[in-house]
């Protein structure tokens, strides 16, 4: 049996505003964020490991 059946809810970064610009024409102000990183190549095998694994101590740290 899993030790923790319900995983706790995924983390979802909030946008790095930079700034604001007003409109020229009366239009909604545009806002400038960081664009987030790219997903690295390892991710795939990096999500079948959290997937597989039902808490963070089951995770082998050499995958």
């Amino acid at each position: 049996m899993a030790r923790n059946a319900v995983r706790a809810p995924r983390y979802i970064p909030t946008p790095k505003i930079i700034g604001h610009q007003p409109d020229l024409f009366d239009g909604p102000t545009v806002t400038h964020e960081v664009p987030r990183r790219s997903i690295g190549k390892d991710a795939g095998r990096q999500l079948r490991a959290w997937g597989r694994a039902d808490t963070l101590g089951d995770l082998d740290p050499s995958e």
